[in-house]
């Protein structure tokens, strides 16, 4: 069976298709490349739940809560960054040919003290938010918390 569309026999095809698909790889292991270290994916930054927060609100409170957020972020990016960089150091010794349990168990330590740290930041953020926005944005949160 030979297949054709116009002057393109089946093999053609077949190079065409291997071409693009060569393109698109390439393209994609280079800006895996580029791309800064690897960070864990589950790491929860406190821009994703300001925003996350933020989509349960009235748009005016929302922009209260956005506001706030941006007065501490000179306060909360040296944290955030400390916490990523401790949880790399905990999945390098992890990955090491021999387990250091005890240099292992200092860094999951101090992984969970940043992670305390950024986590108080983003509360008292909350905190003062909730003191400035709307009766019924309040409200509004506090139901969306519940479904």
């Amino acid at each position: 069976m030979i297949v054709r569309f116009g002057s393109l026999t089946g093999g053609r095809l077949l190079l065409l298709a291997s071409l693009c698909l060569n393109v698109a790889l390439g393209a994609y292991v280079g800006a895996q490349w580029l791309q800064p270290e690897w960070v864990p994916k589950d790491v929860v930054t406190p821009v994703r739940l300001i925003e996350r927060v933020a989509s349960r609100l009235p748009p005016e409170d929302a922009a209260i809560l956005r506001r706030n957020f941006q007065a501490r972020q000179t306060e909360m990016q040296p944290l955030q960054q400390a916490y990523v960089a401790a949880l790399m150091n905990t999945l390098r010794l992890t990955g090491q040919a021999e387990l250091d349990k005890p240099a292992l168990e200092a860094a999951v330590r101090d992984a969970r003290e940043k992670r305390i740290k950024i986590g108080d930041a983003v509360i008292d953020t909350f905190v003062e938010t909730l003191g400035q926005i709307s009766t019924k944005g309040r409200r509004q949160l506090a139901g969306a918390m519940f479904r």
